[in-house]
């Protein structure tokens, strides 16, 4: 009788652990809010992406930076700009500032990096717009602003791993991603501008 009743306390408890393996992960994650949903994907539907390796990134962004017609929001770990007539960061620079005289809104945000050549390619980069009236600002030294961003005109994104530099955009293994999302425009507008100074 003991044994017996052994047998279909461990059979029920045994059913109870299949049910709950079957429907654990509807019960974890119908209701439960996303791990991180500030930065989550809208549905496929919402947003176009596309990838941009190695040198298929600079002349898409600057397409975008000739179209822009409202904003450019934007941060860079490093731009190194020289006076070649191949360069394409010094291209770039030129675009945003023809975007600036056609009264796009333009902001930039560089790295005040620890490195001193690093800080003084920088440095030149936002000298050069500033001039032409852009705005830029450096992040607070006690950070290291990593992230390559650009939204333009609320829109259209693009975020991966180029930096402003010859290397980075000629010979570098470097991958960043479009993206045609409203949406997420507006998280990577939002996490530009909450940059410390």
């Amino acid at each position: 009788m003991m044994r017996r009743r052994q047998w279909f306390i461990s059979a029920f408890l045994f059913l109870i652990s299949v049910i709950f393996l079957l429907f654990s992960k509807t019960l974890f994650t119908s209701g439960a809010p996303e791990r991180n949903s500030a930065l989550a994907l809208p549905a496929a539907s919402e947003c176009k992406a596309l990838l941009l390796p190695n040198r298929e990134y600079y002349p898409y962004l600057k397409s975008f930076f000739q179209k822009a017609e409202k904003s450019i929001v934007g941060t860079v770990y490093l731009v190194k700009a020289n006076n070649y007539p191949d360069n394409e960061p010094s291209d770039l620079l030129r675009e945003l500032i023809a975007a600036s005289k056609r009264n796009v809104q333009v902001e930039i945000v560089l790295e005040n990096s620890e490195d001193k050549d690093s800080l003084e390619s920088n440095r030149y980069a936002a000298q050069t717009l500033e001039k032409a009236g852009v705005h830029v600002r450096f992040d607070s030294a006690s950070i290291a602003t990593h992230a390559k961003t650009f939204v333009i005109d609320g829109r259209y994104c693009f975020l991966g791993s180029h930096n402003l530099t010859h290397a980075a955009m000629s010979r570098n293994a470097e991958l960043s991603i479009f993206l045609d999302s409203p949406e997420m425009a507006e998280k990577i507008t939002n996490f530009i501008h909450q940059i410390p100074r």
